[in-house]
C-alpha cells in the first residue's frame, strides 16, 4: 500500500509535544533498562496523521534501543521558522558513512560485524521516510561508527 501510494493519511491538527511524551512513555515502559531523556519539547502544533507520526517516533526510539546497548537516548525538539525538528540520539554502534545513504532504502540493513544479529526486516526506516516525506518533511541521519547516531526529522508547523 505504501509503495503504491494507497496508504491513507488521516490528517488533523494536534500538539506534537503531547504525542512525543506519550510515545516516549510507551516505549520506555517496554524497555525500562534504557533511559530516555527528553531535553527540549516546546509546544508546537502540526497538521498530520497522529498515528503515523507516532509510528515514526516509535521506530526511531526502538532503533536507538536496538543499537545502543544500554546507553541513554536523548530526544530534542526545536522550532525554527515554520518548521519543527525532532532529533533522537544514541551513543551506540553508529553507522559508517558509506551506508548512511542506503539505510532509508526498502529492506536495507546495515552490515558489519554482528549487525545482522539484530532483529528486523529493513523496513522501519523506509516506512518512516515515506511517512515524513508525505507530510512535507525531511528525515536524515548523522552518525559515526562507535560514537553513536542521531536521526532527525522535520515537519511543517501548523499555522491556524
Amino acid at each position: 500500500r505504501l509503495r503504491e501510494g494507497e496508504l491513507i493519511y488521516n490528517r488533523h491538527p494536534f500538539q506534537f509535544e503531547i504525542l512525543l511524551e506519550e510515545t516516549i512513555d510507551e516505549v520506555q515502559r517496554m524497555s525500562s533498562s534504557y533511559k530516555m531523556v527528553l531535553k527540549n519539547n516546546p509546544p508546537v502544533k502540526i497538521f498530520a496523521d497522529r498515528e503515523r507520526i507516532g509510528q515514526v517516533i516509535t521506530n526511531l526510539l526502538t532503533n536507538a534501543i536496538k543499537y545502543c546497548m544500554g546507553c541513554d537516548i536523548l530526544i530534542n525538539v526545536e522550532i525554527k521558522h515554520n518548521e519543527m525538528a525532532c532529533s533522537i540520539h544514541d551513543n551506540g554502534v553508529g553507522i559508517s558513512k558509506d551506508q548512511q545513504d542506503k539505510i532509508f532504502e526498502r529492506f536495507y540493513r546495515v552490515s558489519g560485524v554482528n549487525l545482522h544479529t539484530y532483529p528486523g526486516l529493513g523496513l522501519g526506516l523506509y516506512i518512516s521516510k515515506e511517512i515524513i516525506q508525505r507530510h512535507k518533511g525531511k528525515i536524515y541521519v548523522e552518525s559515526e561508527p562507535k560514537k553513536g547516531t542521531t536521526f532527525y526529522f522535520t515537519l511543517p508547523v501548523y499555522e491556524e
